[in-house]
């Protein structure tokens, strides 16, 4: 790399003064910036020749890069014996102002790329015990942040998550506060089977139900819908209790979104209602699409999400809600011992940031006697029950009971 001073017969410039940057021959800009602490020039540079490049697959391409420091009061292009000068290269240690933590930091010099790294080290400054550990570039454009001001902005960041949803009403609050809000003609829903349309309309203060043809395909039909008043209800209650009465309401009416109404109100009975569909666990995986439909039309963040629950399909211990797996096992019963219809061991695992699923079977010795990486799904047994095991959408493993 060069870089040519500006001169009278010669003028050049750039962002960071009079003078030009010229990259090696084959290489191209990459980046540029000046470093939050040294204040020097960094230029970074990528090599041209696709050849060189490293492609992994899954894992991305490995592009050949090099970086200069540049001073920009002398426009020497220094090498680490110039620039080491400006940098702190011995281990610090630092106690957090409460005595809670202990962080070890040090920069240092990486001969085989020509670059430094920050090391860092964040221990219980009480039991002694790592909470973590990084290694990062250290030439930065802006101030990096280490692992003890992490630790706290993820502490106060917890804590402003915990005050804001601890502020939220749980759902017979909500329902209050929703009903509260009502005016005079607003539609609590619509909704339809297969041959009638339906809306519950406020009037009035009483609760109107009205009915019209069968549901248009055609939007543009929508707004033609004629409605009779078919019933009047003095509250929600004596309207849900009705609506219940329907064997599988669930499956048998559909929700209109087209038209704006007010179905939060119902959010408090449909999520009680699915609550205990979810703690029966009778219900089939396709029966589950409908329930999940319905229970995601009052889905809210108003209102404390944990009132929306769900069981372990093993154990039947509470778990945190998941509908996209219906029937799945809390950790603890997926840590128990997994079997093959054989009674080989079973173990699953990802493949890595590629995405992917392995089974591993071993024999009752512990040897392995086959492994799959081709199938989504894995039958297995645990506590004698029937399971299946697939990768999770945001990785891990996820093991549901099989119908």
């Amino acid at each position: 790399m060069k870089i040519i001073k500006s001169s009278f017969f010669s003028p050049k410039k750039c962002e960071y003064g009079n003078f030009e940057i010229i990259p090696d021959e084959g290489w191209e800009f990459l980046q540029t910036f000046i470093d939050y602490e040294s204040k020097l020039l960094i230029v970074s540079l990528s090599i041209k020749d696709k050849t060189k490049w490293e492609n992994h697959g899954y894992n991305g391409t490995i592009i050949p890069t090099k970086e200069y420091k540049v001073d920009l009061e002398t426009l020497r292009i220094l090498e680490f014996e110039d620039w080491k000068h400006y940098f702190n290269y011995n281990k610090i240690e630092i106690i957090s102002e409460d005595g809670k933590y202990k962080l070890i930091t040090q920069r240092v010099f990486k001969p085989e790329n020509n670059n430094d790294s920050i090391i860092e080290e964040l221990y219980d400054n009480i039991s002694g015990n790592l909470i973590s550990s990084s290694r990062s570039i250290a030439f930065s454009k802006d101030k990096n942040e280490n692992l003890l001001e992490s630790k706290y902005r993820s502490e106060r960041e917890l804590e402003d998550r915990i005050r804001i949803y601890n502020a939220k009403p749980n759902l017979a609050e909500f329902y209050t506060i929703q009903i509260n809000q009502l005016k005079d003609q607003d539609v609590i829903i619509y909704y339809y089977d297969a041959f009638d349309t339906f809306k519950l309309t406020f009037v009035n203060d009483t609760f109107v139900l009205f009915n019209g043809d069968v549901f248009p395909s055609k939007q543009e039909d929508w707004q033609l819908l004629q409605y009779n008043e078919i019933t009047v209800y003095s509250n929600i209650e004596e309207f849900w209790n009705d609506f219940i009465k329907e064997e599988k309401w669930y499956l048998k009416y559909n929700i209109h979104y087209g038209f704006d109404h007010k179905i939060l109100i119902l959010a408090k009975h449909i999520t009680e209602y699915l609550n205990e569909l979810r703690r029966e666990q009778k219900s089939s995986f396709k029966e589950y699409e409908k329930i999940n439909e319905w229970q995601g039309s009052v889905w809210s963040d108003e209102y404390k999400k944990k009132e929306v629950k769900q069981w372990c399909a093993n154990c039947s211990k509470s778990v945190s809600y998941y509908g996209r797996y219906p029937k799945y096992i809390c950790q603890e019963c997926a840590s128990k011992d997994i079997y093959d219809k054989d009674g080989n061991i079973l173990e699953f695992s990802n493949l890595g940031f590629s995405g992917g699923f392995k089974a591993i079977t071993k024999n009752k010795q512990g040897e392995i006697i086959k492994e799959n990486r081709t199938d989504q799904f894995c039958d297995c047994i645990i506590d004698g029950k029937l399971f299946f095991a697939q990768e999770a959408r945001f990785g891990g493993i996820v093991i549901q009971l099989k119908e």
